[in-house]
């Protein structure tokens, strides 16, 4: 390529703003004898619509091969500008700016300075420009449905906001009901109200509403594999068998009550369950499943009990089997929840009537083991409740950080067992309290219950039974009457959540939440384009949040995959040189987006161009230099610093 392109030179004066340090004269004169020979043009206000629409006919007449503009931030007005070439006839790729209002009239104040400074870095991008490439972005025809793994709130959210604009959904659940975690909770933080009644028009909606017809749910699933990049990903589903045929059962439980098999309660830390049964009262879908390992007839033993019982032939099917789902989307949305950790602290091992925060959630629930009482393991209630916060969470030994809702649902637990137990003694053991929120100051301040500091885990012990037994606090001396304990345990990544990080190679925080692409400014997004993050897939949070971000995350998909519009690739990404490439395998490690796969055929590394944003960290790292940032070459970026120097 020629190194004297002709080339025209757009100089902005940005209404005054760069005219008032740079001498736009002064520069034309100190560039008029660079070999390239620019043509050059003063303007105004080169962004404006008037003056674009005057420039285009200038470039046309003029007819040059590059184009230079000196105005302000490429990150404000580089597509207009490309826009601009594209309109006269230009390839947009051969544009160069230069950003003279930020770095040199905003923070030069001597105007001499300020001139000079303008003039080598017009004559650096005069030489870089130069070397540009004649670039061309590709289209990639789009799909515009969507896969969400998680049906809690914030993945039944984000399915109805994408059902409500025309989107086609699958909605992947691991567990053989929807709701996640809050659908198994009696009242909520800060207003008491009912968890179930809150998201039953939403599962409603889902199941059996307008917008029922776009999503396609799949329960008792788990994806396996992800192939693909945004716009056009292939999941592979595994979906373990219900044994019940949805499209004849009822959903009147007759099976359960007479199945002679039982085994422990998964859902209620306490209590059994059927061998077919509906997880609890309420659960949605409204059908048992059948778990084949406690089932005596999916072992081969003789038992008809639930099919003499069942009213609807055909309802039990035994012959079901598991299933392989290939699932076809554009985008994907990670809604894989959190849980609260279920372990005990060494320090409450071996004690009876201790819950864990989830524990005793569900004993305070209607659809629990105990039908909304508090009960301790003696079917007495308890003469007094200890409830211990952040016990195991800002402990540098197990969970350094806040999970932020614990100390607003132990001041539910509080006012709740002060309700539900008369005379009970209440006791809350406080390291830190966090109540954010202006509908949380209620609870708070008609908390009755008695405040004990205490530093750490390491400074509680229990000594005595029953009645009698007492939570120690070194660091005050005071022995706290507890004969049913509750432990705020903390908030960490479910296993759906890790398991999900792998398949899709997701990145993931020092909790081992998913990684957000930005903690402020994309929090619903991840590393990897074309994937989004709602809920607590994210972080600890509570179901205000879980509805926020399922929206959020629903309108990111719904933004970036607007239907009829191809999908237009930026041809600045990073390139491989085959020939150079010596299959070291450094640039995979490296890759922020994971756009680069290994080619086991030819023993080279391939880019995605659809999902590597050019950021260089692959060039900077190859060892063997066969990578290229298009658009950033290295005799682009090597002229650019010697027109500099010069």
């Amino acid at each position: 390529m020629s190194t004297r392109a002709r080339t025209a030179v757009i100089l902005c004066t940005c209404s005054g703003i760069i005219a008032e340090r740079i001498d736009w004269e002064r520069v034309q004169k100190l560039l008029a004898s660079h070999p390239t020979k620019p043509v050059f043009r003063v303007d105004q206000l080169a962004c404006g619509a008037d003056n674009l629409e005057q420039l285009e006919a200038w470039l046309k007449e003029e007819q040059p091969e590059r184009v230079v503009v000196a105005a302000c931030s490429p990150r404000d007005h580089e597509t207009t500008f490309r826009r601009l070439l594209t309109g006269a006839g230009i390839n947009p790729y051969f544009l160069q700016m230069v950003n003279v209002r930020e770095q040199v009239a905003w923070v030069t104040t001597d105007p001499v300075l300020a001139t000079a400074k303008s003039a080598r870095l017009l004559s650096a991008a005069l030489d870089r420009v130069q070397r540009h490439e004649p670039l061309v972005a590709r289209k990639v025809p789009l799909r515009t449905e969507v896969a969400i793994i998680g049906a809690g709130p914030a993945g039944m959210q984000a399915a109805l906001t994408l059902a409500r604009a025309g989107r086609k959904v699958t909605l992947i659940e691991k567990e053989p009901f929807i709701g996640g975690l809050p659908v198994r909770y009696e009242e909520l933080f800060p207003n008491l109200e009912c968890g179930p009644c809150l998201l039953e028009p939403v599962m409603g909606e889902l199941l059996h509403g307008h917008e029922s017809e776009y999503v396609d749910l799949l329960t008792l699933a788990e994806v396996t594999s992800v192939k693909g990049a945004f716009g056009n990903w292939t999941l592979t589903v595994k979906q373990q068998p219900r044994f019940i045929n949805p499209d004849l059962c009822i959903g009147c439980m007759a099976c359960a009550a007479v199945c002679p098999e039982h085994r422990p309660h998964p859902w209620n830390a306490a209590g059994e369950l059927a061998a077919v049964d509906a997880p609890f009262a309420g659960a949605l879908p409204n059908f048992p499943h059948i778990d084949p390992a406690v089932c005596l007839k999916l072992k081969g033993e003789e038992c008809n009990a639930c099919v003499v019982e069942c009213p609807v032939e055909g309802s039990l099917a035994f012959d079901d089997t598991a299933r392989q789902n290939g699932i076809e989307a554009g985008a994907i949305i990670v809604a894989t929840g959190a849980l609260e950790k279920q372990d005990v602290p060494a320090a409450f091992t071996g004690q009876s009537d201790v819950h864990t925060g989830y524990s005793f959630e569900r004993l305070l629930a209607m659809n629990g083991p105990t039908c909304g009482e508090i009960l301790k393991a003696d079917g007495t209630p308890p003469q007094s409740v200890a409830i211990v916060h952040c016990a195991g969470s800002l402990d540098s030994s197990e969970i350094s950080y806040c999970s932020g809702t614990c100390c607003r649902t132990a001041l539910k637990y509080a006012h709740i067992a002060a309700a539900k137990v008369e005379g009970v003694e209440l006791t809350r053991l406080v390291r830190e309290q966090v109540v954010p929120g202006l509908d949380a100051d209620n609870q708070l301040h008609h908390d009755h219950s008695a405040v004990s500091r205490y530093s750490g885990l390491g400074a509680l012990s229990v000594e005595g039974v029953g009645a009698e037994r007492r939570i120690v606090c070194k660091d005050n001396g005071q022995a706290i009457a507890a004969d049913m304990i509750v432990l705020m345990r903390p908030v960490v990544p479910g296993e759906g959540t890790s398991r999900v990080a792998e398949v899709l190679e997701l990145e993931t925080n020092a909790g081992g939440f998913l990684a957000q692409l930005h903690s402020l400014s994309a929090s619903c997004a991840s590393n990897i384009k074309g994937i989004y993050l709602a809920g607590t897939s994210r972080g600890p949070g509570d179901i205000r949040e879980a509805f926020s971000s399922g929206t959020a995350a629903a309108g990111l998909a719904l933004s970036d995959l607007v239907d009829g519009r191809d999908l237009v690739v930026d041809p600045q990404v990073a390139v491989v040189d085959a020939k150079r490439c010596s299959g070291c395998g450094t640039c995979l490690q490296v890759c922020p987006y994971k756009a680069i796969s290994w080619n086991a055929r030819d023993r080279i590394a391939d880019v995605a161009d659809i999902l590597c944003r050019g950021c260089g960290t692959c060039v900077a790292a190859c060892p063997s230099g066969a990578i290229t940032g298009q658009g950033f070459s290295r005799a682009m970026l090597r002229a650019e610093l010697a027109g500099v120097l010069s």
